[in-house]
């Protein structure tokens, strides 16, 4: 683990959370406790050794530990700690700045279905927003991700779905994205064909709403963002 010996906060942050693949790996734990064999899986390009040795400083640093999986699963995962936990409102701030960059698609890159419920929790409403709810199947090429979005009084609420819905929907990652932001109206997306659903249709024109406006200036937009081609 590198050193900068500086009496610093954000230096000693980086010393525990800047190494390469550091922060992937407290990202897929964000989503939920998971087996060394499902990170080596999802770290597309990690090898065992880097992988074994993160997890290692993580738990070493009080941000990371193994648990046990009851049956039937009887499995040992690896989970965040009440500190490691903590570092989601700084990979959220991340995730927002981070996504003016994301666009165009490099070639060789992955995409997870199941990165974008972080995305969306990290743009949902803290205040009140409408009090609608879907469910969104994104489809991948090895799994799809079932992300339930609820609106209220209370703000968005962001859950591996399904649930109970007004709309199902089925898009790709780019276009939910854009459905998010507002760039893409979702009835020309249904039209069009980017987007299926089922449901009171009507609720669609909603489903930008349910993302706080406040953060736009660091959301995708159309076209100086370079997250949407």
């Amino acid at each position: 683990m590198a050193r900068y010996d500086q009496f610093c906060a954000l230096a000693r942050a980086a010393e525990i959370v800047g190494e390469r693949w550091t922060l992937l790996v407290v990202r897929e734990l964000l989503l939920g406790p998971k087996r060394f064999t499902d990170l080596r899986g999802r770290l597309h390009g990690i090898s065992t050794s880097i992988l074994s040795e993160r997890l290692s400083q993580l738990d070493k640093a009080g941000l990371v530990r193994r648990a046990f999986l009851e049956p039937p699963a009887a499995s040992t995962v690896y989970e965040l700690t009440e500190d490691g936990a903590a570092l989601k409102p700084a990979v959220f701030e991340l995730i927002r700045w981070g996504g003016r960059f994301l666009m165009p698609l490099r070639p060789g890159e992955r995409v997870v279905p199941d990165w974008m419920r972080l995305a969306l929790a990290a743009y949902s409403r803290e205040g009140p927003s409408p009090a609608q709810s879907f469910n969104i199947r994104i489809p991948g090429d090895e799994a799809q991700a079932v992300i339930h979005v609820q609106g209220g009084p209370d703000g968005t609420t962001i859950t591996s779905g399904p649930a109970r819905a007004d709309v199902d929907m089925t898009a790709d990652f780019p276009t939910v994205l854009k459905l998010m932001v507002g760039i893409t109206d979702p009835l020309d997306a249904l039209r069009d064909g980017a987007v299926q659903a089922e449901g009171d249709l009507a609720t669609l024109s909603t489903f930008s709403q349910l993302f706080d406006a406040a953060r736009k200036e660091t959301a995708p937009q159309a076209p100086k963002s370079p997250i949407i081609d």
